[in-house]
C-alpha cells in the first residue's frame, strides 16, 4: 500500500502494518497521483511506478524488504508540464499505459489522442484475438474507447453512465465501474450489458 506522507511517498506492508524505508535520496515530488505495481511473469522482481502533482514519474525496484529508486524524470511539456492522473500495467506485455493530459500515452507503443475524450481511468484488456489493448473510460458520458497498439480504435462501448473508476480482471472476464450514480456495476470484458450493481450507501450525490 503506498500513499503521500510528510516529505515523500510511503508504501505500507499491510501484513505487518509497518512502514518499509523510502529509497535514499527520494526527495519530496509532490503528492502521489497514481500508482501501479509492476511485476513480471516467471520473474521475483517487482516494483513500482507512480506519478506525482509535480509531473514526475517514477519507478522504484524492490529490493528485499525495500525498495530502491530506478528512474524518477519530471515530465515537460507545454505551458504548464505533463500531468499523470491515471496508469495501468500489463505484466504479460510489459506495457505501462499513462494517461497525460489529453493524450494516452502507452510507453513502447506511441501518443494517443481521442477528440472530445477526457479518459476517468485507463487498463489493458483483450477482448479478441488481438494483442493486449488499450482500454480508456470517459467520465461524463461512459463512453469506453478500446485501441491497439497501431494506435487504432477497435471498437467503442456506451454505459450511458458517469464513471469515478474502472478497473479490468482479465481472469475473471470482468470489467467493473464506479457509477457514480448508482454504486459499483459489474460488466463482462465482452460483452456491454450489465451483470450487477452493488450499491453502496451515500448522503451526498457524487456526479
Amino acid at each position: 500500500m503506498s500513499f503521500q506522507g510528510k516529505e515523500v511517498t510511503k508504501i505500507l506492508y499491510l501484513s505487518s502494518g509497518k512502514l518499509l524505508e523510502t529509497p535514499t535520496g527520494a526527495s519530496d515530488q509532490g503528492y502521489t497521483m497514481a500508482i501501479v505495481w509492476i511485476t513480471k511473469p516467471n520473474d521475483a522482481e517487482k516494483g513500482i511506478a507512480f506519478s506525482t502533482e509535480d509531473r514526475y514519474l517514477c519507478i522504484w525496484k524492490r529490493n528485499g524488504v525495500n525498495f530502491t529508486e530506478v528512474f524518477s524524470k519530471r515530465l515537460t511539456g507545454g505551458t504548464e508540464g505533463q500531468e499523470i492522473s491515471s496508469m495501468a500495467y500489463n505484466p504479460s506485455s510489459g506495457h505501462l499505459g499513462l494517461y497525460i493530459g489529453s493524450l494516452l500515452w502507452p510507453i513502447l507503443v506511441k501518443l494517443v489522442a481521442i477528440p472530445k475524450h477526457w479518459p476517468q481511468a485507463v487498463g489493458f484488456g483483450q477482448s479478441g484475438v488481438h494483442r493486449p489493448e488499450l482500454w480508456t473510460f470517459r467520465r461524463e458520458d461512459g463512453v469506453i474507447h478500446i485501441l491497439n497498439d497501431n494506435r487504432q480504435v477497435l471498437k467503442s462501448k456506451d454505459t450511458s453512465t458517469v464513471i469515478g473508476h474502472a478497473s479490468i480482471n482479465m481472469k475473471e472476464d470482468a470489467v467493473i465501474l464506479d457509477d457514480v450514480s448508482q454504486g459499483i456495476a459489474l460488466y463482462k470484458l465482452l460483452g456491454t450489458e450489465r451483470l450487477k450493481t452493488f450499491s453502496v450507501p451515500h448522503s451526498e450525490c457524487r456526479s
